[in-house]
C-alpha cells in the first residue's frame, strides 16, 4: 500500500511529464501579445494624458528647427530657445528624482562651463521647483531649465528614458540624441555631431 504523500508525488510527476493540452498552448500564444498590447495602450494613454494636463509649454518645430519656451523652475524667468538663435543647444531632459540624471549631473556642469559658446538648456520633467532648486545647488548647475511638471514636453519630444540629451545644431534642428546617462566624453561627442565636426 502506497502512502498518501507518495501517491500525491506520483500524480504530480505524471502530470508534469505530460505535454500540455493544445488548448493551453493556444491560450499562451495570445497571452504575451495581449499583455504587450495592454501595456502599449497604457503608455499611449499616459502620453495623451500628459499632453493634455496643465498649461502646456510652447513646443513646435519651425523651418526644421525646434522652438521651445517656458518658465525656469529655479528662477521663475522665461526661457526660450529663440533667445539663442544661431547657437548650438544641448537640451537635457532631466528630473531631480532621476538616478541617471544625478549620475551625469557633474559632467554636464563641467561640459557647460567648458563650452560658453554653446547653450545648455534643461527640461525639468515631472518635478517640483523645490526639487529642481536643490538639484541645482547640489551639482553646481547654472544653465537655465524649462519646467515640465506634467511631462508634456518630454512626451512631445518622444523621450524614451531619463535623462535624454538632444544636441541641436545652430538652426536648432536635432542632430544627435543620447538616451540615458552619459559622460563628459558623450556630451563632447554629441556636440561635435551638432556642429558638423564628425
Amino acid at each position: 500500500m502506497m502512502s498518501r504523500r507518495k501517491a500525491k508525488d506520483a500524480r504530480r510527476a505524471t502530470r508534469e511529464a505530460q505535454p500540455l493540452p493544445p488548448r493551453r498552448h493556444a491560450r499562451r500564444r495570445w497571452l504575451w501579445p495581449a499583455a504587450a498590447g495592454a501595456v502599449a495602450a497604457l503608455v499611449v494613454g499616459g502620453v495623451f494624458a500628459a499632453r493634455s494636463s496643465g498649461p502646456a509649454p510652447a513646443l513646435r518645430a519651425s523651418g526644421g528647427g525646434l522652438q521651445l519656451a517656458g518658465t525656469d523652475p529655479v528662477t521663475g524667468r522665461h526661457v526660450s530657445l529663440a533667445s539663442y538663435a544661431g547657437k548650438a543647444i544641448v537640451l537635457n531632459v532631466w528630473g531631480s528624482w532621476c538616478t541617471g540624471c544625478r549620475a551625469e549631473a557633474r559632467d554636464l556642469a563641467t561640459f557647460t562651463r567648458d563650452h560658453p559658446d554653446v547653450q545648455t538648456i534643461g527640461v525639468d520633467s515631472q518635478d517640483t521647483s523645490s526639487g529642481a532648486r536643490a538639484f541645482y545647488r547640489r551639482y553646481g548647475w547654472t544653465h537655465p531649465s524649462i519646467s515640465d511638471p506634467h511631462g508634456a514636453i518630454a512626451a512631445q519630444l518622444a523621450v524614451e528614458g531619463f535623462p535624454t540629451t538632444f544636441f541641436l545644431d545652430r538652426s536648432h534642428r536635432v542632430a544627435a540624441r543620447i538616451v540615458g546617462a552619459t559622460s563628459l566624453a558623450g556630451f563632447e561627442r554629441g556636440l561635435r555631431i551638432a556642429l558638423g565636426q564628425t
